[in-house]
Protein backbone atom coordinates (compact mmCIF):
# COMPACT_ATOMS: atom_id res chain seq x y z
CA UNK A 1 0.00 0.00 0.00
CA UNK A 2 1.41 3.12 -0.81
CA UNK A 3 2.45 6.11 1.89
CA UNK A 4 -0.51 8.16 0.24
CA UNK A 5 -3.32 5.46 0.78
CA UNK A 6 -2.26 4.78 4.14
CA UNK A 7 -2.03 8.46 4.95
CA UNK A 8 -5.43 8.78 3.77
CA UNK A 9 -6.85 5.61 5.73
CA UNK A 10 -5.15 6.83 8.77
CA UNK A 11 -6.93 10.09 8.53
CA UNK A 12 -10.02 8.46 7.28
CA UNK A 13 -9.64 6.45 10.80
CA UNK A 14 -8.72 9.52 13.05
CA UNK A 15 -12.27 11.00 11.47
CA UNK A 16 -13.80 8.14 12.41
CA UNK A 17 -12.48 8.94 16.05
CA UNK A 18 -12.75 12.41 16.12
CA UNK A 19 -16.57 11.96 15.51
CA UNK A 20 -17.97 9.69 17.76
CA UNK A 21 -16.19 11.68 20.20
CA UNK A 22 -17.41 14.64 19.25
CA UNK A 23 -20.67 12.89 19.66
CA UNK A 24 -19.58 11.52 23.02
CA UNK A 25 -19.26 15.34 24.20
CA UNK A 26 -22.98 15.87 22.78
CA UNK A 27 -24.39 13.22 24.68
CA UNK A 28 -22.60 14.23 27.93
CA UNK A 29 -24.15 17.71 27.42
CA UNK A 30 -27.89 16.46 26.95
CA UNK A 31 -27.10 13.99 30.11
CA UNK A 32 -26.40 17.35 31.66
CA UNK A 33 -29.71 18.95 30.09
CA UNK A 34 -31.46 16.43 31.46
CA UNK A 35 -30.51 16.36 34.54
CA UNK A 36 -31.38 20.11 35.21
CA UNK A 37 -34.98 19.27 34.42
CA UNK A 38 -35.06 16.81 36.69
CA UNK A 39 -33.97 19.41 39.39
CA UNK A 40 -36.43 21.84 38.07
CA UNK A 41 -38.80 19.30 38.11
CA UNK A 42 -38.19 18.31 42.04
CA UNK A 43 -38.42 21.38 43.43
CA UNK A 44 -41.38 22.26 41.67
CA UNK A 45 -42.57 18.60 43.29
CA UNK A 46 -41.83 19.77 46.41
CA UNK A 47 -43.17 23.17 46.08
CA UNK A 48 -46.72 21.85 45.43
CA UNK A 49 -46.60 18.80 47.91
CA UNK A 50 -45.39 21.21 50.53
CA UNK A 51 -48.84 23.72 49.55
CA UNK A 52 -51.04 20.58 49.82
CA UNK A 53 -49.86 19.40 52.96
CA UNK A 54 -50.00 22.90 54.57
CA UNK A 55 -53.55 23.10 53.48
CA UNK A 56 -54.38 19.66 54.71
CA UNK A 57 -53.44 20.42 58.35
CA UNK A 58 -54.87 24.23 57.84
CA UNK A 59 -57.87 22.15 56.90
CA UNK A 60 -57.86 19.86 59.81
CA UNK A 61 -56.96 22.17 62.59
CA UNK A 62 -60.58 24.09 61.14
CA UNK A 63 -62.03 21.04 62.42
CA UNK A 64 -63.21 19.63 59.32
CA UNK A 65 -61.19 16.81 59.25
CA UNK A 66 -62.61 13.28 58.37
CA UNK A 67 -60.22 12.72 55.70
CA UNK A 68 -57.33 14.32 54.56
CA UNK A 69 -58.77 13.81 50.93
CA UNK A 70 -61.71 16.33 51.75
CA UNK A 71 -59.48 19.01 52.25
CA UNK A 72 -60.01 22.02 49.63
CA UNK A 73 -58.80 21.82 46.60
CA UNK A 74 -56.57 18.38 47.59
CA UNK A 75 -57.66 16.46 45.35
CA UNK A 76 -56.47 18.76 42.51
CA UNK A 77 -52.99 19.81 44.19
CA UNK A 78 -52.54 15.87 44.54
CA UNK A 79 -53.08 15.62 40.89
CA UNK A 80 -50.64 17.89 39.54
CA UNK A 81 -48.31 16.46 42.29
CA UNK A 82 -48.46 13.13 40.24
CA UNK A 83 -48.61 14.62 37.11
CA UNK A 84 -44.92 16.33 38.26
CA UNK A 85 -43.92 12.92 39.46
CA UNK A 86 -44.64 10.88 36.18
CA UNK A 87 -42.80 13.69 34.24
CA UNK A 88 -39.37 13.22 36.71
CA UNK A 89 -39.69 9.35 35.71
CA UNK A 90 -39.58 10.37 32.26
CA UNK A 91 -37.03 12.84 32.35
CA UNK A 92 -34.87 10.22 34.77
CA UNK A 93 -35.95 7.72 32.19
CA UNK A 94 -34.13 9.59 29.26
CA UNK A 95 -31.13 10.78 30.95
CA UNK A 96 -30.30 6.89 32.01
CA UNK A 97 -30.75 6.01 28.09
CA UNK A 98 -28.59 8.70 27.04
CA UNK A 99 -26.02 8.13 29.60
CA UNK A 100 -26.41 4.56 28.21
CA UNK A 101 -25.91 5.29 24.78
CA UNK A 102 -22.72 7.52 25.66
CA UNK A 103 -21.54 4.31 27.29
CA UNK A 104 -22.06 2.28 24.21
CA UNK A 105 -20.28 5.48 21.77
CA UNK A 106 -17.75 5.55 24.28
CA UNK A 107 -16.74 1.30 23.39
CA UNK A 108 -16.84 1.73 20.05
CA UNK A 109 -14.56 4.94 19.98
CA UNK A 110 -12.49 2.72 22.17
CA UNK A 111 -12.42 -0.69 20.07
CA UNK A 112 -11.85 1.48 17.52
CA UNK A 113 -8.66 3.26 18.48
CA UNK A 114 -7.53 -0.19 20.37
CA UNK A 115 -8.09 -2.57 16.91
CA UNK A 116 -8.39 -0.19 14.34
CA UNK A 117 -12.70 -1.44 13.56
CA UNK A 118 -15.66 -0.74 14.82
CA UNK A 119 -17.68 -3.26 16.43
CA UNK A 120 -19.18 -6.00 13.53
CA UNK A 121 -22.76 -7.18 13.07
CA UNK A 122 -22.33 -9.99 15.73
CA UNK A 123 -21.03 -7.14 18.43
CA UNK A 124 -23.84 -4.94 17.39
CA UNK A 125 -26.04 -7.25 17.64
CA UNK A 126 -24.47 -8.01 21.19
CA UNK A 127 -25.06 -4.13 21.65
CA UNK A 128 -28.43 -3.93 20.51
CA UNK A 129 -29.75 -6.72 23.40
CA UNK A 130 -27.69 -4.48 25.81
CA UNK A 131 -29.52 -1.92 25.12
CA UNK A 132 -33.16 -3.65 25.31
CA UNK A 133 -31.96 -5.13 28.97
CA UNK A 134 -30.89 -1.72 29.97
CA UNK A 135 -34.68 -0.68 28.67
CA UNK A 136 -36.08 -3.10 30.80
CA UNK A 137 -34.16 -2.17 33.76
CA UNK A 138 -35.34 1.17 33.14
CA UNK A 139 -39.01 0.35 33.07
CA UNK A 140 -38.65 -2.04 36.07
CA UNK A 141 -36.59 1.34 38.06
CA UNK A 142 -39.41 2.89 37.53
CA UNK A 143 -42.31 0.92 37.88
CA UNK A 144 -40.45 0.51 41.77
CA UNK A 145 -40.57 4.05 42.04
CA UNK A 146 -43.42 4.90 41.20
CA UNK A 147 -45.13 2.05 43.42
CA UNK A 148 -42.84 3.84 46.44
CA UNK A 149 -44.25 6.94 45.72
CA UNK A 150 -48.19 6.02 45.54
CA UNK A 151 -47.23 3.08 48.62
CA UNK A 152 -44.94 4.07 51.27
CA UNK A 153 -44.07 7.81 50.88
CA UNK A 154 -47.92 8.36 50.70
CA UNK A 155 -48.12 6.66 53.95
CA UNK A 156 -45.06 7.96 55.86
CA UNK A 157 -46.05 11.87 54.26
CA UNK A 158 -49.30 11.61 55.89
CA UNK A 159 -48.60 10.21 58.80
CA UNK A 160 -46.08 13.61 59.12
CA UNK A 161 -48.97 15.47 58.15
CA UNK A 162 -51.01 14.08 60.74
CA UNK A 163 -48.08 14.33 63.21
CA UNK A 164 -47.84 18.04 62.63
CA UNK A 165 -52.09 18.35 63.43
CA UNK A 166 -51.92 16.51 66.48
CA UNK A 167 -48.97 18.97 67.40
CA UNK A 168 -51.16 21.90 66.26
CA UNK A 169 -54.07 20.75 68.20
CA UNK A 170 -52.76 20.70 71.24
CA UNK A 171 -50.76 23.91 71.00
CA UNK A 172 -54.08 25.78 69.66
CA UNK A 173 -56.42 24.14 72.37
CA UNK A 174 -60.40 24.47 71.07
CA UNK A 175 -62.69 22.09 72.01
CA UNK A 176 -61.63 18.37 72.51
CA UNK A 177 -58.19 19.04 71.55
CA UNK A 178 -56.99 15.75 73.54
CA UNK A 179 -59.76 13.22 71.50
CA UNK A 180 -58.92 15.18 68.42
CA UNK A 181 -55.16 14.19 69.01
CA UNK A 182 -55.93 10.94 70.14
CA UNK A 183 -57.93 10.11 67.18
CA UNK A 184 -55.41 11.42 64.64
CA UNK A 185 -52.68 9.33 66.43
CA UNK A 186 -54.84 5.91 65.53
CA UNK A 187 -55.26 7.38 61.52
CA UNK A 188 -51.27 7.81 61.78
CA UNK A 189 -50.57 4.19 63.01
CA UNK A 190 -52.98 2.92 60.12
CA UNK A 191 -51.49 4.79 57.55
CA UNK A 192 -47.78 3.13 59.15
CA UNK A 193 -48.98 -0.05 59.25
CA UNK A 194 -49.75 0.19 55.37
CA UNK A 195 -46.94 1.69 54.54
CA UNK A 196 -45.01 -1.00 56.31
CA UNK A 197 -46.91 -3.78 54.51
CA UNK A 198 -45.79 -1.99 51.21
CA UNK A 199 -42.00 -1.95 52.12
CA UNK A 200 -41.85 -5.90 53.35
CA UNK A 201 -43.63 -6.54 49.32
CA UNK A 202 -40.83 -5.15 47.91
CA UNK A 203 -38.41 -6.47 49.64
CA UNK A 204 -40.08 -9.89 48.92
CA UNK A 205 -40.44 -8.59 45.37
CA UNK A 206 -36.68 -8.52 44.84
CA UNK A 207 -34.93 -11.32 43.30
CA UNK A 208 -35.38 -13.91 45.26
CA UNK A 209 -32.26 -15.86 46.04
CA UNK A 210 -33.77 -19.53 45.98
CA UNK A 211 -34.78 -18.74 41.94
CA UNK A 212 -31.06 -19.27 41.45
CA UNK A 213 -31.00 -22.25 43.99
CA UNK A 214 -33.93 -23.98 43.44
CA UNK A 215 -35.58 -23.61 40.51
CA UNK A 216 -38.56 -21.52 39.23
CA UNK A 217 -41.18 -23.89 40.17
CA UNK A 218 -40.34 -23.86 44.39
CA UNK A 219 -39.83 -20.49 44.35
CA UNK A 220 -42.99 -19.59 42.22
CA UNK A 221 -44.78 -21.81 45.22
CA UNK A 222 -42.93 -20.21 48.26
CA UNK A 223 -43.82 -16.78 46.22
CA UNK A 224 -47.33 -17.47 46.17
CA UNK A 225 -47.97 -18.74 49.18
CA UNK A 226 -46.03 -15.98 51.01
CA UNK A 227 -48.29 -13.53 48.41
CA UNK A 228 -51.39 -14.98 50.29
CA UNK A 229 -50.19 -14.50 53.70
CA UNK A 230 -49.67 -10.76 53.10
CA UNK A 231 -52.65 -9.71 50.76
CA UNK A 232 -56.34 -11.03 50.33
CA UNK A 233 -56.34 -11.35 46.62
CA UNK A 234 -56.34 -15.52 46.01
CA UNK A 235 -53.71 -17.06 43.40
CA UNK A 236 -54.10 -20.82 42.42
CA UNK A 237 -50.19 -22.12 40.64
CA UNK A 238 -51.25 -25.15 38.50
CA UNK A 239 -47.58 -26.67 37.20
CA UNK A 240 -47.94 -29.86 34.94
CA UNK A 241 -44.87 -32.41 36.10
CA UNK A 242 -41.90 -32.81 34.06
CA UNK A 243 -41.15 -29.70 32.67
CA UNK A 244 -38.31 -29.50 30.40
CA UNK A 245 -35.17 -27.37 31.37
CA UNK A 246 -34.81 -23.49 30.80
CA UNK A 247 -31.97 -21.25 31.59
CA UNK A 248 -31.48 -19.18 34.23
CA UNK A 249 -32.06 -15.96 32.25
CA UNK A 250 -35.66 -17.78 31.04
CA UNK A 251 -36.57 -18.67 34.94
CA UNK A 252 -35.90 -15.10 35.74
CA UNK A 253 -37.84 -13.88 33.19
CA UNK A 254 -40.77 -15.89 33.52
CA UNK A 255 -40.46 -15.16 37.21
CA UNK A 256 -40.73 -11.28 36.53
CA UNK A 257 -44.00 -11.75 34.26
CA UNK A 258 -45.71 -13.57 36.91
CA UNK A 259 -44.56 -11.34 39.66
CA UNK A 260 -45.36 -8.24 37.78
CA UNK A 261 -48.96 -9.58 36.27
CA UNK A 262 -50.09 -10.57 39.94
CA UNK A 263 -49.33 -7.38 41.36
CA UNK A 264 -51.04 -5.66 38.60
CA UNK A 265 -54.51 -8.03 39.10
CA UNK A 266 -54.15 -6.62 42.42
CA UNK A 267 -53.05 -3.11 42.33
CA UNK A 268 -54.60 -1.66 39.07
CA UNK A 269 -57.21 -4.61 38.20
CA UNK A 270 -58.54 -4.77 41.42
CA UNK A 271 -59.05 -8.48 41.02
CA UNK A 272 -60.12 -11.25 43.72
CA UNK A 273 -58.27 -14.19 42.24
CA UNK A 274 -55.64 -15.14 40.17
CA UNK A 275 -54.56 -18.43 38.09
CA UNK A 276 -51.17 -19.01 36.59
CA UNK A 277 -50.37 -22.42 34.93
CA UNK A 278 -47.25 -23.65 33.87
CA UNK A 279 -47.61 -26.91 30.99
CA UNK A 280 -45.85 -27.85 28.15
CA UNK A 281 -46.33 -26.21 24.73
CA UNK A 282 -45.35 -29.02 21.73
CA UNK A 283 -42.04 -30.41 22.69
CA UNK A 284 -39.98 -27.30 22.28
CA UNK A 285 -41.75 -24.75 24.16
CA UNK A 286 -43.58 -24.02 27.49
CA UNK A 287 -46.43 -22.32 28.03
CA UNK A 288 -47.21 -19.91 30.98
CA UNK A 289 -50.33 -17.86 31.42
CA UNK A 290 -51.90 -15.55 34.22
CA UNK A 291 -55.70 -14.96 34.22
CA UNK A 292 -57.32 -12.71 36.55
CA UNK A 293 -61.21 -11.54 37.18
CA UNK A 294 -60.31 -7.77 37.71
CA UNK A 295 -61.62 -4.77 35.75
CA UNK A 296 -59.99 -5.41 32.48
CA UNK A 297 -58.16 -2.89 30.03
CA UNK A 298 -57.76 -2.04 26.45
CA UNK A 299 -54.23 -3.21 25.58
CA UNK A 300 -53.87 -0.72 22.54
CA UNK A 301 -55.47 1.97 24.68
CA UNK A 302 -53.73 1.11 27.87
CA UNK A 303 -51.53 4.10 29.93
CA UNK A 304 -48.50 4.29 32.01
CA UNK A 305 -50.04 4.47 35.30
CA UNK A 306 -52.57 1.46 35.06
CA UNK A 307 -51.26 -1.67 33.90
CA UNK A 308 -48.64 -0.05 31.71
CA UNK A 309 -47.84 0.35 28.52
CA UNK A 310 -44.53 1.06 29.31
CA UNK A 311 -44.99 -2.40 32.02
CA UNK A 312 -46.13 -4.50 28.76
CA UNK A 313 -43.59 -3.42 26.55
CA UNK A 314 -41.25 -4.20 28.89
CA UNK A 315 -42.55 -7.80 29.27
CA UNK A 316 -42.77 -8.10 25.54
CA UNK A 317 -38.85 -6.90 25.23
CA UNK A 318 -37.93 -9.34 28.19
CA UNK A 319 -39.96 -12.33 26.32
CA UNK A 320 -38.07 -11.15 23.50
CA UNK A 321 -34.51 -11.47 25.15
CA UNK A 322 -35.04 -15.11 25.74
CA UNK A 323 -36.61 -16.27 22.86
CA UNK A 324 -39.88 -16.05 23.81
CA UNK A 325 -43.36 -14.56 23.06
CA UNK A 326 -45.74 -12.74 25.09
CA UNK A 327 -49.41 -12.16 24.19
CA UNK A 328 -51.81 -10.10 26.05
CA UNK A 329 -55.76 -10.90 25.89
CA UNK A 330 -57.78 -8.30 28.15
CA UNK A 331 -61.11 -5.83 27.79
CA UNK A 332 -62.75 -3.71 29.93
CA UNK A 333 -64.96 -5.49 32.52
CA UNK A 334 -63.42 -8.82 31.07
CA UNK A 335 -60.35 -9.36 33.53
CA UNK A 336 -57.07 -10.51 31.38
CA UNK A 337 -54.94 -13.02 30.25
CA UNK A 338 -51.15 -12.54 29.71
CA UNK A 339 -49.52 -15.75 27.97
CA UNK A 340 -45.86 -16.31 28.01
CA UNK A 341 -44.12 -19.17 25.61
CA UNK A 342 -40.79 -19.88 25.65
CA UNK A 343 -38.53 -22.55 23.63
CA UNK A 344 -36.99 -25.12 26.06
CA UNK A 345 -33.01 -25.44 26.10
CA UNK A 346 -33.50 -29.10 24.19
CA UNK A 347 -36.80 -31.01 24.06
CA UNK A 348 -36.85 -33.40 27.04
CA UNK A 349 -33.34 -32.78 28.19
CA UNK A 350 -33.84 -32.84 31.70
CA UNK A 351 -37.23 -31.66 33.99
CA UNK A 352 -37.03 -28.10 35.20
CA UNK A 353 -36.15 -27.79 39.08
CA UNK A 354 -38.77 -28.83 41.97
Amino acid sequence: MSDARQHRLDDLRQSAIDAVRALEVRMAQLVEESTQVIDDLDRERAQVQREREERDILFSLSGGLTDLAEAPDAEELRAVEHALFDETLHARSLAHNLSDFSGVLSASRRHLEDFDELPDFDDATQLSMRMAELRALEVERRRFARDIHDGPAQAFANAIIGLEFVERAIRVGGENPQERALNEIERIKGSLREGLTEIRRFIFDLRPTMLQDRGLVPTLEHYVATYQSIFPMVVDLSVEPDLPRVTQEQELACFRTIQESIQNASKHSRASHVTVVMRHCGQEAIEISIRDDGRGFNPERVREHAMGGAGLRGMRERAELIGGVLDVISAPGEGATITLKIPVVAPNLEPAAK
